[in-house]
């Protein structure tokens, strides 16, 4: 892997994403990797959690584990399944939750969970993350709203295809920061594959308008 343009510019907000193929002398070159480049934080699935786990317990690194609710309406069941399993990670060792979904579920996952969301996620992360495609300019004040509501600790936004300039990445992102909520107390947090370009465009803008945020912004970049 050669990030190196990346982690000379932006070492300071970049975090660690692996794969679910990895074994575990990838897993532990990956770890390696983090510490060598002071990075705050890995995201990995579930199932490895309890295998790095033991490489990062004295460190200051962040674990975080991988959650995806599918479908517009989040049901009764895959809100319970996921409670079970991310209660689980946290046992193994996880500091932290990324849960995806679409826009469209985001209410109903508050509405089924934000009362047993500090039990549940008691000295724990709960990042949020969601299709930036997905959010349209007009949703961005009740998404910030619902966050709060659940006292998520990130938005982890997702450009799921670049298709450059058709992706509108941009004016979506201008969007967010435009209706940005002083009330908003959780962090951004970005996966947008390893490209520096989208990490810089996204970092000026975010000086332009919302300075504050940078310094706690993490842009999550493949192993």
């Amino acid at each position: 892997m050669n990030n190196d343009i990346i982690f000379d510019d932006f070492s300071q907000n970049t975090a660690l994403w692996c794969g679910g193929d990895m074994e575990q002398g990838e897993l532990a070159r990956a770890v390696e990797y983090v510490l060598e480049n002071k990075m705050h934080m890995i995201s990995v699935p579930a199932e490895v959690v309890k295998v790095v786990w033991p490489w990062l317990e004295q460190t200051d690194v962040k674990i975080v584990s991988r959650f995806y609710l599918t479908g517009n309406k989040i049901s009764e069941k895959q809100i319970s399944d996921a409670t079970i399993n991310i209660n689980n990670v946290f046992k193994q060792g996880a500091n932290g939750a990324q849960v995806f979904l679409r826009n469209a579920g985001l209410g109903e996952l508050v509405e089924q969970t934000h009362v047993i969301r500090d039990d549940l996620f008691f000295d724990k992360d709960l990042i949020i993350g969601l299709d930036i495609a997905d959010v349209e300019p007009c949703d961005w004040e009740s998404v910030y709203e619902k966050l709060r509501k659940i006292n998520a600790s990130a938005l982890m936004l997702v450009l799921t295809r670049d298709m450059g300039i058709k992706s509108d990445f941009l004016g979506r992102f201008f969007g967010a920061m435009n209706a940005w909520n002083p009330g908003n107390n959780f962090d951004l947090h970005f996966m947008l594959g390893n490209n520096p370009m989208r990490i810089e465009q996204v970092m000026r803008i975010a000086k332009q308008t919302k300075p504050h945020l940078l310094k706690n912004m993490r842009f999550f970049v493949n192993y």
